[in-house]
């Protein structure tokens, strides 16, 4: 699903060892970068387990120029030997915001969503994240009234310091009454971070 079709439903606005960090300006009306709440990590992985996992934010670019759409990140799982692609526990949060100017009709001119975490997948510098919505803006209530609140991916390439540009992908809900998206199911990521950045953590190395 493309970037606008993942943050547009019928036209309406939807409004997340390696480190990368970029500058760039953003709308000085823009929302503040509100981060999606911390959650804990158990204290010590078992000695046969390792944590991975991505934290971080950035604004993600988008072919409206004025419109600021941020992606925040705190997702971990623990991994074992026999599993090391996906977490065999997961936890954390990710949050989807998006600003645009307002139009002078009175409508709301941000939107979110705060998720929590269900699947991490970390593969070297690519990662993949699902959760379930548990707070929206004004536009996505539909996704969090749902009898199943909706499940969204992130995915993630963040390259070593020089190994290019740190890139987001967003996979929107599917359709209520669908079957869902599967955990750690997210497409790849194809729109540029122009400001902020990620961090990898991998003690599987």
């Amino acid at each position: 699903m493309a970037i606008t079709s993942a943050l547009r439903l019928a036209a309406v606005p939807l409004v997340l060892a390696a480190t990368a960090t970029l500058t760039a300006t953003a709308p000085a009306t823009a929302a503040p970068a509100t981060a999606a709440p911390a959650t804990a990590a158990p204290a010590a992985a078992p000695a046969d387990r390792a944590v991975a996992g991505i934290s971080g934010w950035a604004r993600m670019d988008y072919p409206v120029a004025d419109e600021d759409i941020r992606i925040f990140v705190d997702a971990h799982g623990l991994f074992t030997p026999h599993d090391q692609g996906v977490a065999a526990s997961s936890w954390g949060t990710f949050r989807i915001q998006h600003w645009w100017p307002p139009k002078g009709d009175g409508q709301p001119s941000f939107n979110w969503g705060d998720f929590k975490v269900d699947c991490v997948s970390v593969n070297g510098p690519d990662v993949a994240v699902t959760g379930r919505i548990v707070d929206a803006g004004p536009y996505w209530q539909e996704f969090l009234h749902r009898k199943q609140p909706a499940r969204m991916g992130l995915s993630f390439h963040v390259p070593a310091d020089g190994g290019g540009p740190t890139r987001i992908g967003l996979t929107a809900p599917t359709a209520d009454g669908q079957p869902e998206l599967p955990k750690c199911s997210a497409k790849s990521p194809d729109a540029n971070a122009i400001e902020g950045g990620y961090t990898v953590l991998d003690t599987r190395r």
